[in-house]
């Protein structure tokens, strides 16, 4: 991915994974990890955006550990392996497996 362009390429990756395909192997062994990771939406004015947050890894501008916030995701993999946001793209480690227990489950 380039910083030019930036539309272009996520325009390309967008419909390149609505046709089932992944990053390549360099592209996912270059990104950065987010592990313990979880999902949520914020508000933007009027609307919505969907971001994940958790501890990454590799990252280049944050420490392996820290508790970062990508900006909005345009595309979330729908067997959880990487997130695509305008400009990068992560791969999801382990989910953060924060458990309901049964106690807390509404069933009325």
């Amino acid at each position: 991915m380039s910083n030019t362009g930036w539309k272009e390429d996520l325009a390309r990756d967008i419909e390149a994974y609505t046709l089932g395909e992944v990053p390549s192997a360099f592209e996912q062994l270059r990104a950065p990890t987010i592990e313990a990771w979880w999902t949520e939406i914020r508000p933007i004015g009027k609307e919505y955006k969907l971001v994940v947050r958790g501890e990454p890894r590799k990252h280049p501008d944050y420490q392996d550990g820290d508790d970062i916030c990508t900006a909005a995701v345009f595309w979330f993999d729908r067997k959880e392996r990487f997130v695509r946001t305008a400009h990068r793209i992560y791969m999801l480690g382990e989910q953060r497996g924060d458990e309901i227990g049964i106690d807390e489950i509404d069933s009325e």
